[in-house]
């Protein structure tokens, strides 16, 4: 058998479950910051802590202001400052716009100024699968080196531009990759790609004969897949709870993600950012489906959606999670501008859910 230590980034403690069997997770994305972001928004992340108290905090995609590495670096000293001073560990994934300015900063790039943290567990993953970001972090007993959960974080990239350029095809041919009939909402968003599908089953699989048993798991991507329009299209039959003011954002290539998720029996829960206007969680074959809402304040969303994900995982392999919203913990304070409340007439609340 492997040393454990070796499978988290060099100088870094385990991850392990509390006295009581518990790890507890945040999980947060969105922030959209620019070099002069809104304050509010590190304001919203004290809350947040002080509130759930986690032991790892997920950081779910477009964290933005990639321009330097020197920019990038003081941004995330400044957003991060919350998680940071308690000494938390914390790891990422990308979003949609992470490399918007990608003639500037590619991936690797970013990744390197994420890594450079002491206490960021996020690695660039394997070169030879598609993106920058997939990694599989184990989290330990409390009083031993048994690994009785996994955390796997997958790049979902940004849209079907990736893909095209990814394989070699002409993105100019006359076809369409999103179809008058589609699978969703016929959004150009792109998704974890083949080869990252099967290098999660793969390690899966080499996990499970390792350690003599399946490592139950939970998963962290961006943008939402396929199958989360089934909640939104069925939330009677899915449990779903929580709000989704829009249909989902994912892409329309269907990578085959889930079902290996489900073949494999291990994974209890995928967490998506990307949703500005959705909170909602829900349940399809046996596997959670949820989002963490926004908690950003330098993009479009809504006052009352604000908020993050707590995620609890249990050493017998159960997990709950739930969500925390900013307008009920912080009341005004959470709020944008006072005097503007940006879900204006269409909605017309405060908070009535």
């Amino acid at each position: 058998m492997s040393n454990i230590l070796d499978r988290y980034p060099q100088g870094r403690k385990p991850l392990r479950f509390d006295e009581n069997g518990r790890f507890r997770i945040l999980n947060v994305s969105d922030f959209h910051g620019l070099p002069q972001f809104n304050p509010k928004l590190t304001q919203a992340f004290e809350a947040l802590l002080e509130e759930t108290q986690p032991d790892f905090v997920f950081v779910g995609g477009d964290q933005l202001c990639n321009d330097t590495e020197e920019m990038l670096r003081d941004y995330l000293t400044k957003v991060m400052e919350p998680v940071i001073r308690r000494g938390l560990p914390w790891a990422h994934n990308y979003g949609n716009h992470d490399q918007d300015n990608n003639a500037v900063m590619n991936k690797d790039k970013i990744e390197a100024v994420y890594e450079s943290f002491p206490t960021c567990y996020s690695t660039r993953g394997p070169r030879d699968i598609s993106g920058v970001g997939n990694f599989c972090l184990p989290i330990l007993a409390h009083d031993s080196d048994d690994v009785l959960y996994h955390i796997w974080a997958m790049d979902s990239f940004a849209n079907t531009a990736d893909y095209t350029r990814e394989f070699g095809m002409d993105p100019h041919k006359n076809w369409n990759y999103i179809l008058p009939r589609p699978f969703g909402a016929g959004h150009d968003q792109a998704c974890p790609m083949f080869n990252q599908v099967v290098w999660y089953y793969t390690e899966s699989r080499r996990y499970e004969q390792e350690y003599g048993r399946n490592i139950p798991g939970v998963m962290f991507m961006h943008v939402p897949l396929l199958e989360m329009n089934l909640l939104y299209r069925n939330p009677e039959q899915t449990n779903l709870i929580g709000r989704m003011r829009e249909e989902p954002a994912s892409g329309e290539l269907n990578n085959g993600l889930f079902m290996a998720c489900r073949e494999r029996g291990d994974v209890r829960g995928i967490f998506f950012g990307h949703e500005h206007l959705s909170d909602a969680q829900g349940e399809y074959l046996g596997i959670t489906l949820a989002y963490d809402s926004a908690i950003g304040y330098d993009m479009s969303t809504h006052d009352d959606m604000r908020g993050g994900r707590v995620i609890d995982l249990y050493k017998d392999g159960e997990m709950k999670t739930y969500m925390v919203n900013l307008l009920k913990l912080l009341g005004e304070k959470a709020i944008r501008n006072p005097n503007f409340f940006e879900g204006g007439e269409h909605y017309g609340i405060r908070w009535t859910d």
